[in-house]
């Protein structure tokens, strides 16, 4: 018994010394001569996405336009209201009336405002026919490999960024100063009612409204303004704090969440101040901006808040991968199986994170997969292997094959033999 146990000792002491022997030369391995696998647990795909960079803010929904409306004491008396708080009133509609208390002085007065009316409407057309022939130069034409010019409108080339925008802010142009002169056209009419109004009668005018919307401020003691009118068209307006407006500009998309009704939507940054609501050298200044609604909903009310994520940068259908799945020592790298199932360590470069997914700007390929853990396993060049999914096996569905159909597969592979 004694020899039998001094034996296992020493066979023991063997086994262990062999291990250690092993482990020890392993890691004085600086060279890697000693061929070693790596266990990898968890791998990740890259894969082609759209990355985007929010900054989130709030805002209120208030009238796209407002219109004050005055009354000259100089002109004559005040008369009466003709509408209330709450009232809608389109172009035409009766507001008010006063009397007058020196005919001439008024007719001259109307007759005046007519023709500076008439010579803005004239001015405005003017502009319109100017922007409306004024013709944008066409993209630069592209040359083959031959050295002529390629006029081919089939070609894969796109149309540049300039010609588009130059061609938008014309159109965009177009129908600011149409609108301008739809707005002056309603005015003259307005005016010219009253003075009509003036000659036949004498001695009263009942103003018309030149806008329409609804009445949400009347000054029953005739301080200026006398009335305000408010479209229904709604915008969103609110303030971005200092430190980020550097990353804002007008024209970019914004996520719309509107909590009251449960609503989503999207718009564009319409305008930003470049100048701060006020200043103050104890607190950081605010720019107030405006945002325009792509599909506004008709249960939207003016005062409803919202909440805005502001699109600052886009990544559309680039490489990303997960940002566990990238490393860092003094440059970043991810380890990646090449096309001969080996780890490989490789060198990449990155750009715009969103939510976990991170923009590979070069070093990978969509569809490529990269190891994520464990990390102290991945050597470069190494062959690796990972766990068997005993749940990803159908090996119950083996015996559920019929006998006779079993028997016939048995048969064929023994003939195949």
């Amino acid at each position: 018994m004694k020899k039998i146990n001094g034996k296992g000792r020493i066979i023991g002491l063997l086994i262990i010394a062999f291990i250690t022997t092993n482990a020890f030369l392993i890691f004085l391995d600086e060279e890697e001569r000693v061929d070693r696998k790596s266990y990898i647990d968890e791998w990740s795909k890259s894969i082609t996405y759209d990355l985007f960079e929010k900054m989130e803010t709030k805002a209120v929904f208030t009238s796209k336009e407002k219109e004050a409306v005055y009354f000259d004491e100089n002109t004559g008396s005040f008369n009466e209201f003709l509408v209330k708080e709450g009232d809608t009133v389109s172009e035409g509609d009766e507001l008010y009336t006063y009397n007058v208390l020196n005919y001439y002085q008024e007719e001259a007065r109307l007759q005046s405002e007519i023709d500076r009316l008439e010579e803005e409407m004239e001015a405005i057309s003017s502009f319109i026919n100017e922007i409306e022939s004024y013709r944008v130069p066409d993209p630069p034409e592209t040359e083959d490999n031959s050295g002529l010019f390629n006029n081919d409108t089939s070609s894969n080339e796109e149309t540049p960024p300039s010609y588009v925008e130059t061609e938008y802010l014309k159109e965009e142009k177009i129908a600011e100063q149409e609108a301008e002169l739809a707005k002056q056209e309603a005015m003259l009419e307005m005016v010219e009612n009253q003075l009509d109004q003036l000659q036949n009668d004498g001695d009263q005018i009942t103003v018309t409204s030149a806008f329409s919307g609804t009445v949400t401020n009347i000054s029953e003691s005739l301080e200026a303004p006398l009335l305000t009118l408010e479209s229904p068209n709604l915008v969103l307006e609110g303030a971005i704090h200092e430190q980020d407006r550097s990353q804002v500009k007008e024209e970019m998309t914004v996520e719309i969440y509107v909590p009251e009704l449960d609503y989503e939507t999207t718009g564009t940054l319409s305008s930003v101040d470049q100048f701060p609501q006020e200043t103050d050298v104890n607190r950081l200044s605010r720019y107030p901006f405006t945002v325009t609604l792509d599909q506004p909903s008709e249960d939207l009310l003016p005062g409803y808040h919202a909440e805005l994520k502001v699109i600052t940068e886009e990544a559309l259908g680039v490489v990303t991968a997960l940002d566990t799945a990238l490393e860092t020592d003094e440059n970043l790298y991810a380890w990646v199986m090449d096309e001969e199932g080996m780890l490989e360590r490789r060198a990449i470069e990155t750009g715009l994170e969103d939510k976990g997914l991170v923009e590979i700007v070069s070093g990978l390929e969509d569809g490529e997969w990269l190891a994520v853990k464990p990390k102290d396993e991945f050597r470069n060049g190494a062959v690796f292997f990972t766990p068997l999914h005993t749940e990803d096996l159908q090996v119950q569905e083996v015996f559920n094959i019929e006998r006779r159909s079993m028997l016939s597969y048995g048969l064929l592979g023994l003939l195949s033999r």
